[in-house]
């Protein structure tokens, strides 16, 4: 047998562990700009007039997708070129001249961010709304579209036009989602008032606070082409002027885009390593008189209404503290545009433009009682009022409720017609029965707004001036022959030709 024998020692200390503890980084932080402004604005369609503000162009040209964009370029009679935007198509070209036709090849790639394809239903379904809704920006090139034709499985858009249009590049940019759009409540007119759901550019909208006048906008993770820089934008009330400075001394802020007067500029000037300048918003605020009312169908009484406003005090009312607004003083042209040169006549005479009414048939009849006005009324000056066949001469100004600029300036014209005796009212509505029902059924007489300056000199003229006789066509789905001639088909529900001669006064142009 075999005896194996041993000793014992004291064992060794335990091991130590030498590995060492791995812990999680802190995620990193967000690249986040942050730019204060005056308020988040009236709506996010940028194709409504009553949707027309500075964030809102913001927003929606980094929001949504779009065919062209503007390039500064001061040799242009409008100061800028506008050149394709790569990102979403691969090319936009003239294809015939008989008729004139347009073809727009979209990447393959693009898409909204709920996954959905862009395509040729949304230059279709952007078309039909700009020549069927009342209220849309400058639709007179899209008046002269006959037809839409998408082929290529829907990646190729063929637009004919009834004639050749210089300015086609100025169309189909801030494409709306037509699947979105045409079904949310309220579609095209009011879909858009307070979100924008679903979109296709470099950034998508996460939150919208009207309460605090704040958006969020974050990078789209889903956008086909260069990604954004920053993750996160925030746009946000700038509150006070010193709340402001306080901000962007702070880093709180890093751009500012505001009114305000020069103690503002001067104030956020002495900040250190900030840069101030002073530029001048595309837009222009007018009082549009709708010349198809039984009221203003005479040119005499239209030209004697507009003579008896002092357009210098109702362009103070808009310009409130901020003191380089600029009078707008010519038919089209706006300050903001090159070669803008003030054309407009001097002011008329108040017994000038009475002179016109009299003309007109127009008499001042003495007001018989003199009754304190109610609270639903406005007050009748003590000298009479303006009469023709014992019938008072009445005007609604209608005005979006949600601009307080506008209902000061409204307000402040009504005031100086019933001055002289005009039985004048201020109608404040929400911006879509104003742009709308207002207009179809004309419970309004004159719209005061805002109108969007520095696009095609010429679209602007008959957009503001004239008044096409629209034909409907339906958007083919088959690949278009050499030379397309799309069939007429019903309207869309809703007016077909909103009349569009109107007269406008100079206003201010912030």
């Amino acid at each position: 047998m075999l005896l194996l024998t041993g000793c014992t020692v004291s064992p060794p200390p335990a091991p130590q562990s030498t590995d060492t503890t791995e812990s999680t980084p802190p995620p990193m932080k967000a690249a986040q700009i942050i730019m204060a402004i005056d308020s988040i604005g009236p709506g996010f369609n940028s194709h409504l007039l009553s949707d027309q503000s500075p964030v809102n162009a913001a927003i929606s040209s980094l929001v949504l997708p779009s065919s062209f964009r503007p390039t500064p370029d001061s040799r242009t009679p409008t100061g800028s070129r506008w050149e394709m935007d790569p990102s979403l198509l691969e090319s936009a070209e003239v294809t015939s001249e008989d008729p004139f036709t347009v073809t727009y090849t979209i990447r393959p790639e693009a898409q909204w961010t709920d996954n959905a394809p862009i395509g040729a239903d949304d230059y279709w379904y952007l078309w039909r709304q700009m020549v069927s809704q009342p209220g849309a920006v400058d639709p007179a090139g899209y008046d002269l579209i006959t037809g839409v034709q998408s082929v290529e499985g829907g990646k190729t858009a063929v637009v004919t036009f009834s004639q050749p249009y210089p300015a086609w590049r100025e169309l189909f940019n801030d494409i709306l989602p037509a699947h979105i759009v045409k079904d949310v409540p309220g579609g095209f007119a009011a879909g858009l008032a307070q979100a924008l759901p679903v979109t296709g550019g470099r950034f998508r909208v996460d939150t919208i606070d009207p309460q605090r006048d704040e958006i969020l906008l974050a990078r789209n993770d889903r956008y086909w082409g260069e990604p954004a820089t920053p993750d996160l934008i925030l746009f946000r009330r700038a509150g006070t002027s010193a709340a402001l400075a306080d901000s962007i001394r702070n880093g709180d802020t890093q751009v500012a885009q505001v009114h305000g007067g020069s103690a503002v500029f001067a104030q956020l000037s002495a900040i250190p390593d900030v840069r101030t300048a002073r530029i001048v918003t595309p837009r222009v605020m007018q009082m549009t008189l709708r010349a198809q009312q039984p009221t203003l169908a005479d040119v005499q009484v239209r030209k004697a209404v507009l003579g008896l406003l002092d357009v210098d005090l109702l362009a103070a009312v808009g310009a409130g503290d901020d003191n380089a607004v600029t009078l707008a003083q010519a038919q089209v042209r706006s300050p903001s545009d090159p070669g803008y040169v003030p054309t407009s006549p001097p002011a008329m005479a108040r017994a000038e433009a009475m002179s016109l009414l009299a003309d007109a048939g127009y008499q001042i009849e003495p007001m018989e009682t003199s009754t304190a006005p109610t609270p639903a009324s406005p007050p009748e000056n003590n000298r009479g009022r303006l009469t023709k066949d014992g019938q008072p001469l009445t005007l609604v100004l209608g005005v979006a409720a949600n601009d307080p600029t506008a209902v000061a300036v409204a307000n402040t014209a009504a005031d100086q017609l019933r001055n002289v005796g005009i039985a004048a009212s201020v109608s404040a509505l929400d911006p879509v029965t104003l742009y709308g029902d207002a207009l179809v059924n004309n419970r309004v007489d004159a719209v005061v707004g805002w109108h969007p300056a520095g696009g095609d000199l010429a679209t602007s003229l008959a957009s503001r001036y004239g008044c096409p006789a629209l034909e409907a066509t339906a958007v083919e789905t088959t690949a278009p022959s050499p030379s397309p001639s799309p069939s007429p088909s019903p309207s869309p529900t809703g007016p077909t030709s909103t009349p569009r001669t109107t007269s406008t006064p100079p206003t201010a142009s912030p």
